[in-house]
């Protein structure tokens, strides 16, 4: 992507980032993460789930450049390996953080930090659509999580934090803290009263509810049972592409990784867990790999 090209992005981009963020809730039964087709929009982690009362729960997630900016599937992709100038631009250009309100498991609203030299809160009541923006108390070019990750990514070798201060590509940058940004949204939940707002249909597993269901979902005849119809030929040989061959049950565990990520597990380290919990013992050093494969897609890059 050339710099006209991602000029063009960042200047559609808050238009569309309410429209996405949607559609990330719609595309499945919690909070996955693909479209209808099958490809990922706009990849994201939770980050935290914040219980505001009995019945209420703020759910924190961030958008991640790693596996978005350099993954040709997602809807930001720029370059398979994006230069560190790149990776600046997508910094500051591309969302970072977002929350979702949820009360008994049902989505209330979305809490989107824009883009841009001029944040605020983009803020969607998910029952009947109504869209609006708020101002935000915390000032900063970057949320934590964005700075974190830029120096996680190794892009730049000098790259340092030094308090609220992140020094990347030559450049300093303010980073809004995730505590400041939490507490932002947290109080603007009580200013508005958003916890009286109607319920929408779309419901939000918590990661205990998610896990749960995966497996309840992967046992003999679930939607995510892909071992049984393979039994008693598990080490078939099959070739999955020109010059690339793996074993039916290889596939199976392609297929039940890369089926966690649809459906909204947080992290293949999350999927490994629950299958861990599965089968009562710790994958093997197979299971683990084909498993990661398949959440991360990378047979079918």
């Amino acid at each position: 992507m050339n710099k006209q090209h991602l000029k063009k992005v960042k200047s559609v981009f808050v238009r569309i980032e309410l429209v996405l963020l949607i559609a990330v809730l719609s595309a499945s039964l919690s909070h996955g993460q693909t479209d209808a087709a099958g490809n990922p929009v706009f990849n994201s982690v939770t980050t935290g789930e914040f219980p505001l009362g009995e019945k209420l729960m703020l759910i924190a997630n961030y958008y991640t450049l790693a596996n978005n900016i350099e993954n040709i599937h997602s809807s930001v992709f720029i370059a398979e390996s994006p230069s560190v100038d790149q990776v600046e631009d997508a910094a500051v250009s591309l969302m970072s953080d977002f929350f979702i309100l949820t009360k008994k498991g049902k989505v209330l609203a979305m809490f989107n930090l824009t883009a841009g030299p001029d944040k605020q809160l983009a803020v969607v009541e998910m029952a009947s659509g109504n869209q609006w923006f708020a101002p935000i108390a915390p000032d900063g070019d970057l949320t934590e999580y964005r700075a974190d990750e830029l120096l996680d990514m190794g892009v730049d070798p000098m790259a340092r934090k030094d308090g609220d201060q992140l020094s990347f590509n030559g450049k300093s940058f303010r980073i809004i803290t995730r505590e400041a940004l939490q507490d932002a949204v947290i109080a603007l939940v009580k200013e508005k009263k958003l916890d009286r707002l109607k319920p929408s249909d779309m419901t939000l597993l918590s990661k205990a509810e998610l896990a749960a269901f995966v497996l309840a979902e992967t046992k003999p005849g679930g939607k995510l049972d892909f071992f049984t119809e393979i039994k008693g030929r598990e080490n078939d040989g099959i070739q999955i592409k020109p010059g690339v061959f793996s074993t039916r049950l290889g596939i199976a565990l392609y297929k039940w990784g890369r089926a966690c990520f649809d459906v909204g597990v947080n992290t293949a380290d999350d999927a490994l867990d629950i299958f861990a919990k599965f089968k009562e013992r710790e994958p093997n050093e197979r299971e683990r790999g084909y498993i990661k494969k398949g959440f991360h897609k990378e047979l079918e890059k």
